[in-house]
């Protein structure tokens, strides 16, 4: 606009028209009062708008001076940043404004708008203001959203007065109107008149805002530094962080990483509590791997000395770090990224992450680096103190867990301590030790956290008592690491891993389990499994070295003590075989029926058949027995004897099986079974048809499967025993009977061996007694050295129903009832052993038939020997002749007495 003409201007130009005089006047009294009040209004806003230092304030004084001398409903001051060649509201009268009821303002105030508009444009260049009816502009191209609302509100004139400063454009008044005609030319030179002003004060305003904004920044830093200097643990830190760190930035959370030692892996050391990714079932997963420098973002970021933002919808997530793809999927967009340069060294890295694109702005970036120095400083002592204080943690508590397991000498006493000690770790929900079985190739459960699961739990049975591979996918990839490793229960049930264990840990709600290798030198013992969200690795190598040791020392421990146990029941079995009665150099008898018995076993001693042995009482089963034993490869090993009919039935089990501590009321002690003690020996079941029921179908599973578990026990032990089994009743009549399970006695009689009884054996008798009277003249100390020929036919007339151990205690009774060198007498006893009476069992057979029973009794005891010394005419006392008559007179043949081979 022109210079404003003076009073003396419009004089001559009055003097100088050719108009009428009063009308000259009129016209230039007219001129004087319009420039009068235009001069006085620009005073005084020009006063007013010198006095304004804040926004607020000069948009309510520009709009409170102007509406007392023209009609308008509200005004608006956009401001152009240049460099980005946009423009936003920058004043805002918002309590006279049409549109602050609008659905779209409060977006449009924070809305950034395109300077290159085509009404913009038109603005922009103009050098005074330009008047617009939004009738007649409404459909333009690219019109600015504020003009379609303002429009949309009643709104039906607009004034925009481009602002200049140094002959730059650099924002714009926007003055509306629901009324035609407001804007007149007085309204409009006015504001032309104004324009410079106003431009001055938003100028200054900005400068104002800039330095206040500056001193503010200042302000938040400084508090910033003094709390990071006051801050001793990451807690702390982060706090700082989100506390004030905020009031400058507008983002969601923070990381810190940590580079690790060998400076190709880093850690996130620091995460903000309220993360959203904290959501996902892998974020502790997220929280706790490495991840290599050369990731596409730690790399990027150390390349720069400037804070690098990232667009993460511009990263390929494919290959991003687990943490990033977990903060993205929780709804982070933009990523600030600073590596902290401390002594040279880019140990940490600060990571701002915001949930919308353009939240770092060149103002956010130079903050950063203003505080970067002071953060890498906090972080690095951080990280140093709270690493002294962990270890020094770990110290004291693999200290304390070594002492409590030191002293442990059993299964038992290292469950409890383990649980004592691991219940001091944070977040442990469970544990459970799985060891490496004999067949190389499943593990068993060996120590389980009872506290977790009901000791009835069906599950809890299933998985402590299963036996599980090794190559199953997830027990294989921890036993062959070095490292813990951490599984996610819900994602390998996922993959359709069907393993029970993982079932049972879903069942216990466990989200992550970590797996430990247990090893002692090149020997892996098994592995160890904790339910936990974050791992230690230093902290569980150390928990795992100890538990190894202890594991392994436990494990040799009870393997000395069973074979120290071994060893005394093996001795307690030599002495008694030192003592027996059956301790014989070789067994005593060499007539046809014992030549049948030598044949028998000489055919199955080299052989690992199992042995039925079968006579009456006081034959000598345990002998024939102890013979096949010492004849087979096996008789470097005692032969371990179990008498079935002399053990009450509720610990025949416990005998033969053996039991763990704790099995059962009196099980105060650990005991090894004779199965184990007789392995790779003889295990010799005596009285085998005295066997319970319950028992003989436990005894048929080991013969079977050659394995056995100790009651209360959870491992299989594998066993290879020989079983050589003697009875003195008949089996086939018992199984007949249900008395004894036919399957069993099938497994037993599998090589029978019958031993005679002694009145068939009669040509042994003489060489019976002669041994028995040697041994025990020798035991008394009472000298007997002969047996007088009468008592030997004695001996041999009587049909002795107790076998040879009834001859033995017959002698042994004799001796000390003898009075001579010689033994004269013998007590044999007077009644037969016989229930029927002698007369009953002669009641219906001839006289002719009992001489000839008879004859052939005394001629099979004389092994078919007819006259001599020893002879059957002897024995009955008659001439050979008389007995060769008697024998054609009653038609006895040689097959009838004598033995067939």
């Amino acid at each position: 606009m022109d210079k404003k003409p003076d009073f003396l201007a419009l004089l001559n130009d009055f003097r100088s028209s050719d108009s009428t005089e009063n009308d000259q006047l009129a016209t230039l009294l007219k001129k004087a009062t319009v420039y009068e009040r235009e001069k006085n209004i620009l005073l005084a806003l020009g006063n007013d708008i010198t006095k304004v230092r804040k926004k607020n304030d000069l948009i309510s004084l520009f709009s409170s001076r102007l509406k007392g001398l023209f009609y308008f409903t509200h005004t608006i001051v956009m401001l152009i940043d240049k460099n980005k060649q946009t423009y936003t509201p920058f004043l805002l009268d918002h309590a006279a404004s049409k549109i602050k009821d609008h659905p779209e303002y409060p977006v449009i105030i924070e809305t950034v708008f395109d300077l290159n508009a085509p009404i913009i444009q038109q603005v922009k260049e103009a050098k005074e203001p330009i008047y617009f009816e939004l009738e007649k502009i409404i459909t333009t191209p690219k019109l600015p959203s504020f003009i379609r609302v303002n429009y949309e509100c009643g709104v039906r004139e607009m004034l925009i007065t481009p602002l200049k400063n140094k002959m730059e454009t650099i924002g714009f008044v926007l003055i509306y109107s629901d009324r035609s005609g407001s804007f007149t030319n007085e309204f409009k030179q006015v504001m032309n008149g104004i324009a410079p002003q106003l431009s001055n004060a938003v100028t200054n305003i900005i400068i104002n805002e800039k330095i206040r904004y500056k001193q503010w920044v200042n302000g938040v830093l400084l508090a910033l530094s003094n709390e990071i200097v006051t801050v001793r643990n990451h807690t702390q830190l982060l706090e700082a962080i989100n506390t004030e760190l905020k009031k400058l930035i507008n983002f969601t959370h923070s990381i810190i990483t940590v580079l690790d030692d060998s400076a190709e892996t880093y850690h996130t050391f620091l995460i903000n509590p309220d993360s959203p990714a904290q959501e996902f079932s892998k974020y502790t997963e997220a929280t706790t791997i490495p991840y290599p420098v050369n990731d596409g973002i730690y790399n990027v970021a150390a390349l720069s000395d400037r804070p690098v933002v990232f667009n993460l919808k511009a990263i390929d997530l494919a290959a991003a770090p687990l943490w990033l793809k977990l903060n993205y999927a929780a709804g982070a967009r933009e990523m600030l990224v600073k590596v902290l340069p401390s002594n040279g060294q880019c140990k940490h890295c600060l990571i701002l992450l915001a949930n919308h694109n353009n939240a770092f702005s060149e103002a956010c970036i130079n903050i950063i680096e203003r505080i970067s120095s002071e953060l890498s400083t906090a972080a690095t002592n951080i990280f140093v103190n709270e690493e002294i204080i962990r270890k020094e943690k770990d110290k004291a508590f693999l200290l304390n867990f070594s002492n409590d397991i030191a002293a442990v000498r059993s299964k038992e006493d290292l469950t409890i301590a383990m649980r004592d000690s691991l219940s001091k770790i944070n977040s442990l929900k469970g544990f459970v030790v799985r060891l490496v079985n004999e067949d190389q190739t499943t593990l068993s459960t060996y120590i389980h956290d009872g506290s977790i699961a009901a000791e009835n739990d069906p599950l809890l049975k299933v998985v402590t008592h299963t036996k599980h591979p090794i190559k199953d996918g997830i027990q294989d990839r921890v036993l062959q690491s070095n490292h813990p490793v951490m599984i996610n229960v819900d994602d390998e049930i996922k993959r359709g891993r069907q393993m029970v264990y993982l079932r049972f840990w879903k069942n216990m709600n466990f989200q992550n389990m970590v797996g430990t290798p247990l090893r002692t030198g090149n020997t892996t013992l098994g592995l160890l499994w904790l339910g936990i969200e974050d791992i230690n690795i230093q902290l569980l190598q150390g928990i795992c070295e100890q538990l190894s040791i202890a594991i392994a020392n436990i494990i040799n421990n009870e393997q000395v003590i069973a074979y120290k146990q071994k060893l005394e029941i093996e001795n307690d079995h030599l002495k008694e075989q030192i003592t027996t009665v059956y301790n014989f150099s070789e067994i005593i008898g060499s007539g046809p029926e014992m030549q049948k018995v030598y044949r028998l076993m000489s055919r199955v001693s080299q052989s690992n058949a199992t042995v039925l042995i079968l006579g009456e009482t006081g034959t000598g089963k345990e002998l024939i027995a102890r013979g096949v034993h010492n004849a087979s490869p096996r008789k470097n090993k005692a032969m371990i004897k179990v008498n079935c009919a002399a053990m009450p039935a509720n610990l025949i089990e416990s005998e033969l099986f053996g039991h763990e501590k704790g099995a059962f009321t009196g099980a105060f002690d650990r005991r090894v079974g004779k199965f184990e003690l007789a392995d790779n020996s003889t295990l010799f079941l005596d009285e085998i048809g005295e066997m319970p029921l319950e028992s003989q179908v436990k005894l048929l599973r080991v013969i079977q499967e050659r394995e056995l578990e100790r009651i209360g026990g959870k491992t299989t032990i594998k066993v290879n025993v020989r079983i050589i089994a003697a009875t003195n009743r008949n089996l086939e009549a018992e199984v007949n009977a249900g008395r004894f399970r036919s399957d069993l006695f099938y497994r037993l009689n599998v090589f029978p061996i019958t031993l005679p009884p002694l009145r068939d054996r009669v040509q042994d008798i003489a060489p019976l007694a002669d041994f028995f009277l040697a041994r025990y003249s020798k035991q008394t100390g009472i000298k007997v050295t002969g047996i007088a020929p009468k008592i030997i036919q004695q001996l041999r007339a009587y049909l002795w129903p107790g076998n040879v151990r009834e001859l033995e205690h017959l002698i042994e009774r004799s001796i000390l009832l003898a009075g001579d060198t010689i033994l004269r007498e013998v007590h044999l006893p007077k009644s037969k052993t016989d229930n029927a009476s002698p007369m009953e069992k002669i009641a219906n057979r001839t006289l002719e038939d009992l001489e000839r029973s008879y004859i052939i009794g005394v001629l099979k005891r004389c092994s078919g020997k007819i006259a001599g010394e020893g002879g059957a005419a002897t024995l009955l006392n008659i001439p050979s002749t008389t007995l060769h008559s008697k024998m054609k007179k009653l038609n006895i043949s040689k097959g009838d007495y004598y033995p067939r081979s």
